[in-house]
């Protein structure tokens, strides 16, 4: 297995949580991206989504990149017992819905 590669990953998150919140292990989404555009795309689709729905709101949303520690079993070993947030090396808001 090749080691210490690093890994970039795209989601989104309510923008009304704040980042301490957002990345603790109860605020973390399931929901990653290979790539910008594609968390894009899911984005409009949900906002078209909602937008349906003359009665609900979407909240502003922001589109982070992520970016993982160098994988090595000590990075593996922190993701599986410390869960997704210890994994993350950076995080970056690149845009805001």
């Amino acid at each position: 297995m090749s080691e210490n590669l690093v890994f970039t990953f795209y989601t989104y998150s309510d923008a009304r949580i704040p980042e301490e919140d957002r990345w603790k292990p109860t605020g973390i989404h399931d929901v990653f991206f290979n790539s910008q555009d594609d968390a894009r795309g899911a984005l409009v689709k949900l906002r078209d989504d909602v937008m349906s729905d003359s009665e609900a709101e979407l909240p502003t949303i922001h589109l982070e990149k992520v970016q993982t520690f160098p994988i090595n079993q000590d990075s593996i070993l922190s993701l599986l017992n410390e869960g997704p947030c210890s994994f993350f090396d950076h995080r970056e808001i690149v845009e805001t819905f």
